[in-house]
């Protein structure tokens, strides 16, 4: 029965080891795409660009979305791995041994303040910001407004036809 307990540990603590990764790869890939589009929205600003500046706000809405994709994704590694750790425990307390709480315990202090001030949860929100003050700079209202009505006027233009 320790033998089976302690491969299903192992096996736990290789999960925990490969959802950690996939969800820094997964924070690499949005940081990638939100400083390729960071770079898109430098282009679009640049004089050379002769692009219409409502672009400017529908291509930092975009991003904005992303950004709430990245965290949503984050939120859910954090509750995968929250879950993982409690069996994990667990299986330690069936085992005896507690090598992995022990360890948890003694960074527990320093863990609550990375908790809230952590690089992972805070870019997307970075990233928002500086979109928004972006767009703040670059964009009219009425170009807002153009861009809006650039969208909605045909979108419900279709909704009256289909009821039509």
């Amino acid at each position: 029965m320790a033998d089976q307990v302690f491969e299903l540990y192992k096996l736990l603590v290789e999960e925990v080891r490969d959802a950690r990764r996939a969800r820094r790869e997964l924070s690499n890939v949005f940081m990638s795409m939100n400083l390729a589009g960071v770079g898109a929205l430098g282009f679009l600003a640049s004089e050379r660009s002769a692009l219409d500046p409502s672009l400017f706000a529908w291509c930092a809405v975009a991003l904005v979305l992303t950004c709430l994709i990245w965290r949503t994704s984050n939120s859910y590694y954090i509750v995968l791995l929250t879950a993982k750790y409690r069996e994990i425990y667990e299986l330690e307390h069936q085992l005896g041994v507690s090598p992995l709480r022990d360890e948890y315990a003694a960074i527990e202090r320093k863990r609550a303040l990375m908790k809230w001030f952590s690089l992972e949860r805070a870019m997307p929100i970075l990233f928002v910001i500086g979109y928004l003050v972006f767009v703040a700079y670059q964009v009219s209202m009425e170009d807002v407004t153009r861009a809006f009505n650039a969208f909605w006027t045909p979108a419900l233009r279709l909704i009256e036809q289909l009821r039509g």
